[in-house]
């Protein structure tokens, strides 16, 4: 896998990570995701980590699980 591939695969991880520590109630309301992400993001993947990225990652795994 290139750099890339290995974000989006950290990216979606971590998402769904983020996701489920909020709802257990293990996160404060104010920890946003990106946050969570910054805190998380291994520095290898730091380059290929942008906010565009994440929004991308985000936004196609939303719409897949909204369409179930």
């Amino acid at each position: 896998m290139n750099q890339r591939e290995k974000t989006i695969a950290f990216v979606s991880g971590a998402i769904a990570t983020y996701s489920l520590r909020k709802e257990r109630g293990e996160l404060t309301d104010s920890a946003s995701m990106y946050d969570f992400l910054a805190k998380i993001m291994p520095d290898e993947l730091n380059s290929e980590a942008k906010i565009e990225l994440i929004d991308e990652v985000f936004e196609y795994i939303s719409n897949s699980l909204s369409r179930e």
